[in-house]
């Protein structure tokens, strides 16, 4: 339940299979070795589960202790039969309890999050243009880069509009959380919050929903298109009922080695080796139009296991951590993100466009490449007023679209501003008979820990330095 979300829920089937057989075949090699000395059995058993991380957190020691006390106690007045049938007794009653709680938080789907202003209606479309949807998780305005990050993003710039892209100078999101973002953007409408009595945990399952299944999506599928999506790493943003793009040779699960976290390499290696696959130019040839392509790239999102040319960089900090649950109030941590975030977004953006240098564009196509929000080495996740709001609340767009209705429809944001929540409503106005007209750009910093609490940004904020 705690990483469910992050992975995908047939990682945890996998890794509870193996789990389960390792603890059997513990019980049946102590019951070999000890035979019916049964507190060195389960000291075996007890230490090993912690040895392998099964149990964390500083509560658990002190508990395996008094237990193996207890039990040690017991054992002497009750025979060991007994103890057996009293362990069966006490496990029908806590089982059901933990399957409940299971059920209820992670396979429950409570289906799409509504949304507080107009959204996406199904329509029929006249036209059935291809679609490329890029999200560079992360990813921030040009001047935020260039003047917070010393990363100068002019070529990347260049040489999407020598290909044809129109590049926008002034991008917003309406969230500074991907979930609430991205859910946005497939629905067309501001998502609504979470009131305080909703977990947000559980909103966060349905947000996933929301991006996968939301309002466009719907109209898409029932438009005939297939869909096909690259593995990302952050199991919310995975399709269901779509051609998945796995990366080749990956013997552990993003799971099982977050598992084995002594091995912070392995974790480093799959979220490399994900990315690298995930920007292969084949990926996006011989598609069967029309078709829906989606690639999530958690980058230059960190973490920063990834080199300019693509090669590893050794860093324990492997973890998806963003902003202050980063930093951490560290100078020496938030100067590390800057360089690393550097290194990443110089990786992708030249990984991008060679992905992109035969654009297969015989047919109606559109290509979108943004960003869910802006970096965040001066972000506080609980605070906007400790965090640099231009740097998280603006962002990167760019489209590519030889649909001529399109292009224009998108043309007049150019030289304006723009909040990427109009995306679909701007190519479904162009395609269809039904008008979407644009919403007026909002904005909201949500706190992590308590996303039912939200504070709107004005456009004074977003000009104010960090």
């Amino acid at each position: 339940m705690r990483f469910s979300g992050v992975h995908p829920i047939d990682e945890a089937h996998r890794a509870a299979f193996i789990i389960l057989n390792l603890t059997v075949f513990l019980f049946w090699a102590t019951s070999k070795l000890i035979k019916q000395n049964t507190i060195p059995a389960m000291v075996i058993v007890i230490l090993s589960a912690y040895g392998l991380k099964l149990f964390n957190g500083p509560i658990y020691p002190s508990i395996l202790i008094v237990s193996l006390f207890v039990f040690w106690l017991l054992d002497r007045e009750i025979p060991f039969k007994k103890m057996v049938i009293l362990s069966n007794i006490l496990g029908i009653f806590l089982f059901p309890t933990f399957v409940y709680s299971l059920f209820k938080n992670v396979y429950a789907n409570d289906g799409v999050v509504k949304t507080s202003s107009a959204s996406l209606e199904k329509i029929s479309i006249k036209q059935q243009p291809s679609i490329i949807h890029i999200v560079l998780d992360g990813y921030g305005s040009s001047e935020i880069l260039n003047n917070l990050y010393g990363h100068n993003n002019q070529s990347f710039r260049d040489e999407l509009t020598r290909r044809g892209f129109q590049v926008f100078s002034d991008v917003t999101t309406p969230f500074n959380q991907t979930l609430f973002t991205m859910a946005s953007v497939m629905s067309g409408g501001y998502i609504a919050l979470p009131n305080k009595r909703d977990d947000p945990q559980h909103y966060r399952y349905r947000l996933g929903e929301t991006i996968t299944n939301g309002p466009a999506h719907q109209i898409l599928r029932s438009n005939g298109y297939n869909y096909t999506y690259t593995k990302s790493g952050y199991a919310y943003v995975d399709f269901d009922n779509a051609t998945e793009l796995k990366p080749n040779g990956q013997l552990l699960t993003g799971l099982e080695a977050r598992l084995l976290r002594y091995r912070t390499d392995l974790i480093a290696n799959i979220h490399n080796e994900q990315l690298r696959s995930a920007l292969k130019p084949e990926n996006i040839q011989n598609l069967a139009p029309p078709f829906y392509y989606y690639q999530h790239l958690l980058a230059p999102h960190p973490p920063f296991t990834i080199s300019r040319d693509g090669t590893s960089i050794e860093t324990p900090a492997v973890y998806l951590s963003d902003g202050s649950h980063y930093i951490k109030g560290s100078k020496e941590k938030q100067k590390n993100y800057i360089k690393g975030y550097r290194e990443k977004a110089l990786y992708v953006e030249k990984a991008l466009l060679k992905q992109l240098i035969q654009i297969p564009n015989d047919k109606p196509l559109i290509i979108l490449i943004h960003g869910d929000h802006g970096p965040g080495a001066h972000m506080h996740q609980e605070s906007s007023s400790l965090s640099c709001l231009p740097e998280r609340m603006t962002t990167f767009f760019a489209v590519y679209t030889n649909v001529e209705s399109i292009k224009s429809g998108f043309a007049k944001y150019e030289n304006t501003e723009f909040n990427i929540v109009n995306t679909y409503r701007e190519i479904f106005s162009a395609i269809s008979e039904q008008t979407f007209p644009p919403l007026p750009s909002e904005s909201r910093f949500i706190e992590w820990s308590a996303p039912s609490q939200a504070t709107e940004i004005t456009q004074d904020m977003l000009n104010s330095g960090c």
